[in-house]
């Protein structure tokens, strides 16, 4: 054990002194929190939402009220509308369903209650953007009530329908996806790289002279950056915690859930880079390498851009990849809480990627260089 810790202290000395592994890792997180900060962080809207209208009316009055609504909500720029059919209502965010007999109604001088309500498909993106749906909802079908000129308004909707009890604004979200820009930095760009590079320039052949086994070297590797990936992560949540005001919500237990979830995340991608050093045979490969992985998943992880807006088929294949249901994980535990019939994929899946990437690391590892 004391060997262990003297060689993670060592490592971690090593770390600190590479200025490309400490930019990837802490100062690239903290200019990416900046910026989108600064573009986003008033903006609480987690993508476009979306509104399906169900007409069990089918008279001319309930369409011109639909063409009046739709006409409404595509003038404004205040929240991106995605309006769906009646088929697509089990993806929509909101449903509105104009019962039957509203002409009749119309027609009589009555008003007619509206049925509004959340569809299967509601994100958490509650808050102002959420409040703000239902609003325009209210205030596009007074307008059409005063279009009809007489005593009784036509249209009348029911109270809001009830938020998320805990919701996900964007500051959150950005700070949870940098910590795992963080991971994927660290484990790829500091990590793979440098290790190639101390195998290829020989800092590993005093490792041979000393007698400690292989996995003991290599674990004071992968834990060296698991504290780092920590405290970056920390660094990270200060930083947004003391300039711009998150907080957390969540009680000790969720947190103590989410912080485990970034570990076991954090021990799987950095399998993954010691999997990338001990398959490349030079600095060059494992940085394209590191390049090929990096980017697609920086921009495919839910990370900094919310991935609400895409198709359906794309946001589900999106969600099965490890990074993605690392964060879904992370973020669901830190607002509603981790449910393990639903988080469970995603302790399976980092933990399968954790024990092949290990395995097939430990069968392609060698202390030499390998052009000798």
């Amino acid at each position: 054990m004391k060997t262990l810790l003297h060689l993670v202290q060592a490592d971690l000395a090593m770390f600190l002194r590479g200025r490309l592994a400490l930019f990837w890792t802490f100062a690239f997180p903290l200019l990416m929190l900046v910026m989108q900060m600064a573009l986003f962080g008033h903006d609480v809207k987690l993508g476009p939402v979306s509104l399906a209208m169900v007409d069990q009316d089918r008279s001319a009055i309930s369409q011109a009220y639909q063409r009046h609504l739709q006409a409404g909500l595509r003038q404004q720029r205040s929240i991106a509308f995605n309006v769906l059919t009646p088929e697509q209502a089990a993806d929509a965010d909101f449903v509105l369903t104009i019962p039957p007999g509203f002409a009749d109604n119309v027609d009589a001088g009555r008003s007619t209650l509206m049925d509004l309500r959340n569809g299967a498909g509601k994100r958490d993106n509650g808050g102002a953007a959420y409040d703000a749906a239902y609003g325009m909802l209210r205030g596009y079908s007074d307008a059409y009530n005063l279009s009809g000129l007489q005593g009784a308004p036509r249209v009348a909707l029911p109270p809001p329908p009830a938020a998320p009890t805990a919701s996900l604004d964007y500051r959150l979200f950005l700070v949870t996806g940098l910590a795992g820009l963080v991971i994927l930095s660290t484990s790829l760009m500091g990590f793979a790289g440098p290790l190639v590079a101390a195998r290829e320039g020989g800092m590993f052949r005093m490792y041979q002279l000393f007698p400690m086994p292989t996995g003991v070297v290599v674990a004071a590797w992968c834990l060296s950056r698991l504290v780092i990936v920590l405290l970056a992560s920390l660094a990270m949540f200060f930083a947004a915690w003391a300039i711009y005001g998150v907080r957390i919500s969540a009680g000790p237990g969720a947190i103590a859930l989410a912080v485990g979830m970034l570990g076991l995340g954090s021990a799987a991608f950095l399998a993954l880079g010691l999997l990338i050093a001990a398959l490349t045979n030079s600095v060059a490969a494992a940085t394209m390498l590191c390049n090929l992985l990096y980017f697609p998943l920086l921009f495919s992880g839910n990370l900094m851009i919310p991935l609400g807006g895409l198709p359906k088929a794309l946001r589900e294949a999106a969600d099965c990849l490890p990074l993605n249901a690392m964060m879904a994980s992370i973020r669901r535990a830190l607002t509603v809480g981790m449910d393990w019939r639903s988080d469970a994929y995603s302790v399976l899946v980092l933990s399968l990627m954790l024990v092949v990437c290990l395995l097939l690391a430990v069968r392609r590892f060698t202390w030499m260089p390998r052009s000798q």
